[in-house]
Parts: C-alpha cells; sequence; structure tokens
C-alpha cells in the first residue's frame, strides 16, 4: 500500500501521535516549534501497569499480591517488561518515490492493535530504561508463527540460517551474567512460547547506551533486519567523589531534554524490505519461487496494494543488496523527514545516544549546514541523485560531534569528530551544537569510510534539521568546554574543582570512566595473547565463514577463560581465495565484559588509534580510540586490533562473533567459557567429581 505525502496531511487530524517519531512532530506541527531532542521511540510498558496476565507465565508462587508485588516494583528494586513479538503492520516513508511503502515486519510489536498508522512506526521496538542495583525482568512472548521441520534446513550444516521465527534476547552491552535465565544467548524460545528473563545488574555497573536484540544462532539477521532491536539506557545518577568516579549522566544532567534520557536515543536501523511476485526458479526449470519485484535499474520496488516483507536471506543479506535496494537507514522508524525538518534551537548544547542497530552497513555521520537549501532534492530515485544532493546541498560548515562515549562507556575525553563512523553493533554519545540558525543535513559520507565489502556506499541524506533562534556558538570547541564547565558547576564541592580542571585541559573526563586503563604488568600472562582472526575462506566450493579458521560448533568450546584473569588480544580479518585475498571487514563483539582498545595497527604498523582525522578514508573510523572501552569493533585485512580485557564476576558460557549478523548466522562465531581457578594457575574443571573419586 501506498499513501503520498499530501493524503498523509489528511490522515494528520485523527492519527495517534506517540514518541516513536522523530519526524511526526514537523508533520503535524501548526507552526514551527522547538524541540529539546528529536523523539525517540517511547519506553517500554511494564507489566504492573497493563493487564496482561492472561498472556504470561504465571507466579510460581504464592507470596506476594498483586498489591506487594506493585509496592516491590515502585520501590525501584524491581522492574518488569513485557516484549511481545509478532508480525506488526506499519508504513516506512519511502523518499525514492515520496510515497509510504506498507511493510509487515517481526517486531517487538508493543502488544498493538488496530490498523497501522503513518504517524505510529508500531515495528519500532520501545526503548527500556534500567538502573544499577535493580532487577530487571522481561517477559517475552513469541507470538510468531510455527515452522514445522524447519530444523531440517540446516540438518546437514547448523550453519545454514534457519527456523526464522525461533528466538530470544540479547543485552548488548551489559556486564551481567551470561547464564540461566539472564543474557543467555544459547536459548531458543519457539513460536507460541513464553519466557521470562531475569537480568539482575549489579550496583556498580556503568551507566550508559546500549541495546537489546535476538540472538538465535540462524535467525539473528533475519529478526534485526525485520526491525527487532531496541536502544537500552542504564541510567545513572551516582556523582563522582574524591575517592571514586561517578556517573557521566550527573554532568550531562541539565542539558537532558524534557523527555528524559530515552528522549536522546537515535535508533538507526537498515530494514531491507521487499515486495515479491513469483518468477522462474533458476534450480528447478518450470516451477516458480518467490523474487524480489524490482524497478528496471534494479531497485527494489512496492507496488500500491503490496506488502513489504523481509524473507528471504539469500535475496535481502546477500553482499551489495542494501546498496542495490534503494532503501534508506531508518531514524527511530522514519527515513529523512516526510514534510518538514527536525526543529532544534541553535546556540544549545544536545545530546544524542546514537545507536547503530543495522545487520552490516557501516554509517558515516556527518552533520552539516546547507548552503542553499533548493538543492534539497528529497525525491531522489537513483544512487547518483542521492550523492549529488549531499555535494550539492550539503555544503557548509560541519558540526563538530564530541564523542564522550563509546559502546555506552564514557571516554577519557570528549573527542571533537567531524565523521562519526559507526558500524555494526557500534554506539557513540555525541554532544554537538548548531553553530547558528539555518539547515542542517544529516548524512552518511560515504567517502569517509568503505562499505563492509569495499562495495560502493548508498550515501544518503538522513535527516534535515532546521535550527532557530539568535543565538550562536561561536568556536564550537570552547562553545562546548563553556557549557560543560557551567555544569560541572552543579556538582557536589569536593570534586567539581577537579572536574572543571579536566574540562579545560582539553575536555578531560576522568573522574566519569568507569573502568581503570589496564597496563601491560597486570596482564596475567604477555607473553600469551589470545590470536583471533575473523575471515571467509572463499577457496572452497562455498564460502566459509570462519573464527580462526573454522565455521561455528555449537557443542564446542573454543575459548576458555579463566575468572580473574587479564588477558591482551591481537584481532585481525582475513580472507582467503584461491588467488589471494579479498578484502572484507569484520566487526568483532565479544558479550559479557568490555575491553580496552590498546593500538590499532595498520599495514605499515602505524597505530592510527592514535590520529585525529576522522574524514580520512578506512583510517579516519579508528581515529581518537586508543585508550577507550568497547565491546564491538571492527577488523580490518591487513590490521591488528589490540585490546586488553578483565573477566570478572560472571562465569559462564557466551559466545563472539562478527557482528555482520548474516556473517554471524553463517558460522562466524565461537562459544566462549569463563571458568573458576583450579588454585595452580589454571582452569577448574569443575562438575560433579571433578574433585576425585568417592
Amino acid at each position: 500500500m501506498h499513501i503520498h505525502l499530501k493524503q498523509m496531511r489528511l490522515l494528520a487530524g485523527t492519527a495517534a501521535m506517540t514518541g516513536a517519531s522523530l519526524f511526526c512532530h514537523a508533520v503535524l506541527a501548526q507552526e514551527a516549534k522547538t524541540k529539546e531532542a528529536p523523539q525517540a521511540p517511547p519506553l517500554a510498558s511494564q507489566i504492573a501497569d497493563r493487564d496482561i496476565a492472561a498472556d504470561l507465565i504465571k507466579p510460581a508462587a504464592n507470596l506476594l499480591s498483586a498489591g506487594q508485588r506493585k509496592m516491590v516494583e515502585r520501590s525501584g528494586r524491581e522492574i518488569r517488561y513485557f516484549l511481545p513479538i509478532q508480525m506488526t503492520p506499519g508504513f516506512i516513508y519511502n523518499p525514492s518515490t515520496g510515497e509510504y511503502d506498507q511493510v509487515s515486519l517481526r517486531s517487538y510489536g508493543r502488544n498493538v492493535s488496530g490498523a497501522p498508522n503513518l504517524l505510529r512506526p508500531d515495528f519500532v521496538a520501545p526503548t527500556v530504561v534500567m538502573k544499577p542495583g535493580q532487577t530487571v525482568r522481561f517477559d517475552l512472548s513469541n507470538r510468531l508463527d510455527k515452522e514445522p521441520g524447519c530444523e531440517l534446513v540446516a540438518k546437514d550444516n547448523i550453519n545454514t540460517p534457519h527456523c526464522y521465527n525461533t528466538t530470544n534476547l540479547h543485552s548488548h552491552g551489559l556486564w551481567i551474567s551470561p547464564s540461566g535465565n539472564s543474557d543467555n544467548v544459547l536459548l531458543a524460545i519457539k513460536p507460541k512460547v513464553n519466557f521470562e528473563y531475569e537480568y539482575n545488574v549489579p550496583a556498580d555497573h556503568p551507566a550508559g547506551t546500549f541495546w537489546y536484540h535476538p540472538h538465535v544462532h540462524g535467525s539473528t539477521a533475519m529478526q534485526v533486519g525485520s526491525g527487532m532491536a531496541g536502544a537500552l539506557i542504564v541510567k545513572g545518577d551516582r556523582q563522582p567523589t574524591v575517592l571514586s568516579n561517578g556517573d557521566l549522566d550527573t554532568l550531562l544532567n541539565p542539558f537532558k531534554p524534557a523527555a528524559g534520557n530515552y528522549g536522546e536515543v537515535m535508533l538507526m536501523q537498515q530494514i531491507p524490505y521487499a515486495c515479491f511476485i513469483k518468477g522462474p526458479d533458476p534450480k528447478n526449470p518450470g516451477k516458480e519461487i518467490d523474487v524480489i519485484q524490482t524497478n528496471p535499474d534494479g531497485t527494489w520496488l512496492c507496488k500500491k496494494g503490496d506488502t513489504g516483507l523481509v524473507q528471504d536471506f539469500a535475496a535481502q543479506f546477500a553482499p551489495g543488496a542494501w546498496t542495490t535496494s534503494g532503501r534508506h537507514t531508518l531514524i527511530n522508524g522514519f527515513a529523512r523527514n516526510p514534510a518538514k525538518p527536525l526543529v532544534m534551537e541553535a546556540g544549545k548544547l544536545y545530546r544524542w545516544r546514537l545507536v547503530d542497530a543495522g545487520v552490516r552497513e557501516p554509517i558515516a555521520l556527518r552533520i552539516r549546514k546547507i548552503g542553499d537549501v533548493s538543492k534539497l532534492t528529497p525525491k531522489a530515485a537513483t544512487p547518483e541523485a542521492l550523492q549529488a544532493e549531499v555535494k550539492n546541498a550539503c555544503d557548509g560548515i560541519d558540526v563538530l560531534q564530541f564523542e564522550v562515549a563509546t559502546d555506552g562507556l564514557t571516554r577519557p575525553n570528549a573527542f571533537a569528530k567531524v565523521t562519526n563512523t559507526l558500524q555494526p553493533g557500534y554506539r557513540s554519545d555525541i554532544l554537538f551544537s548548531l553553530p547558528e540558525k539555518g539547515d542542517y543535513c544529516v548524512y552518511s559520507d560515504s567517502g569517509a569510510t568503505g562499505s563492509i565489502s569495499s562495495l560502493p556506499d548508498n550515501a544518503k541524506v538522513m535527516t534535515v534539521i532546521h535550527a532557530v533562534g539568535n543565538k550562536t556558538s561561536g568556536d564550537q570547541t570552547q562553545f562546548v568546554t563553556k557549557e560543560l564547565v557551567r555544569a560541572a558547576g552543579l556538582l557536589s564541592k569536593g570534586v567539581r574543582d577537579t572536574i572543571i580542571r579536566d574540562l579545560k585541559d582539553g575536555l578531560k573526563l576522568t573522574k566519569f570512566v568507569p573502568h581503570k586503563a589496564i597496563p601491560e604488568s597486570e596482564l596475567t600472562d604477555p607473553q600469551k595473547p589470545v590470536e583471533l582472526t575473523l575471515g571467509i575462506d572463499f577457496r572452497g566450493d562455498k564460502p566459509s565463514f570462519d573464527v580462526n579458521g573454522a565455521p561455528y560448533k555449537p557443542g564446542d568450546v573454543q575459548q576458555t577463560l579463566i575468572l580473574g584473569q587479564v588477558q591482551e588480544w591481537h584481532i585481525k580479518s582475513y580472507n582467503p581465495t584461491k588467488d589471494g585475498e579479498r578484502s572484507v571487514q569484520h566487526p568483532f563483539h565479544i558479550h559479557v565484559n568490555p575491553y580496552q582498545i590498546i593500538s590499532i595497527t595498520d599495514k605499515n604498523g602505524v597505530d592510527v588509534s592514535a590520529l585525529t582525522d576522522t574524514k580520512a578514508p578506512t583510517i579516519g573510523q579508528y581515529a581518537g580510540m586508543q585508550g577507550v572501552w568497547k565491546d564491538t569493533i571492527m577488523a580490518t585485512p591487513g590490521y591488528t586490533v589490540k585490546t586488553r580485557t578483565r573477566y570478572q564476576r560472571y562465569i559462564g558460557e557466551y559466545v563472539l562473533h562478527c557482528h555482520i549478523l548474516d556473517h554471524e548466522d553463517q558460522g562466524m562465531m565461537q562459544n566462549v567459557k569463563v571458568v573458576l581457578p583450579d588454585g595452580n594457575g589454571g582452569a577448574s574443571v569443575g562438575g560433579h567429581g571433578a574433585h576425585g573419586s568417592h
């Protein structure tokens, strides 16, 4: 189904407006109104606020009445969220046609009923908010259709994508237990099954920006690509003291929007929806299969009355498919501004929590003033036209993005970026100010970093900001410094002078960094780093998606790590062919424990993580990373990423993998197990009878 922009205005009077949209406020506004921050996905509904008992597992014991349970939840010690998973109808604005395409997507549908609404993208997952020290429960209800026999697809090779309606829940970046009903990605929740997760968030958990998504091997890309991903915010109210560091939130509170922390979320997704028609099956002459409907130029077409789906792994997640599709990156469920730009205030400090919840495409985010608004071409149907729009319209002053946190963890200093490269799984918390009134492009700069497979990027304007008011920022670095120093003056007396002194010395954030740096002297064995290589082996009949030269084996634990130890890891990308090597990048992600970036050396041995130019091709994505903490980092062929990590608190089995999720589904993953030490420098065998015979 298509609805043109003009028709949308007619619907606006009766449409229900929610916080899910970054753009819908601008569409409905009768006059320009300044918003403190772009509207973000709404908060997830808590169970205490809804009558959903019939759909969920009943409490196992009657030790608390309904009233007592609500009292526990209201105390803040425990919070419960409901996440229904279902096929959700909705609309995605298509800037290439100026119309809305109807879609039906697997999603955390927020228990929505009724007809889909242009101004309410129901497929966008709600934002989840929690605090250190809380017990957080998620009632996951898999309402997707059953798939009888779907396991047979992978009976000969577990690394064949399959069972797209089987799911689970992963909290990407959280430092919690990977076992039992906590952040356990080895669970598989079948259709028509409900399950309650329990996250015991430790009291010393860092505040920050994280996210959640499904993680069943074989169906991860299909589900995340369908939109099953949401922001997860750990709120912080711990001010730094003389003896301890604190939460960055306490410094940034004066700049928080009226909607709260969740109003800062910018959830970016690439949903490769397509409309299918019957076409010849190349493997079975005379038979027909569902094939993607296309325009004459090969871009994907949805006609009036069609419904876009995410259902064909081979076609919709193939290398280069996103570029070919002509689809656009969504921000909080919308592509560009359907009618009017986002209205913000010039000369004011903003925080955005950027979440790259895409499956495989990088985003090189840039904010730049528009010299001539008439050169914007919202309806640009070809990649060439989209590239020309960026070149011709987005040609003014650059807005610096001062990154204050990477993957949810506060940086040692606020690092100024012209281009902010986000790879799948990355988060980046940025501060910025629009220097003067006028219009600004928010776009992906294709020249800054190559795509995953060195194919041409699908460069596009992502959204447009209209800055109002007569305030100006002047020098952007000086403005940010002044505003943060002003905010620091509101902190506790005993530490504010130290923080102000740090801010004036290169925007240092020393008193807000959650983890201590790892010197070489802390390593358990400096001579034995973990060597890890991600890659695709193209030398066989079919590509093999490997870690250290082998595809995923569910029953094997490839990395056994010892609780309490500290190790260095060397991470690389290598993709051999019969004639040499193919240039394919792989974002490395490991669950539970984050790691510190020590160095990233290129083919010439230069540590590019110590550089400052974020616009440089390939190496620009690594600028300023030395010393930061992350959970996901891009491995580029010929480069070596050196990290250090501590195995703290949690034992159990989890995974490491490539965060190009179709690579992970096809085998680029390993099982990891953290075990107790045996007291002699080795790993405890564990289990009954491990201590000897009786």
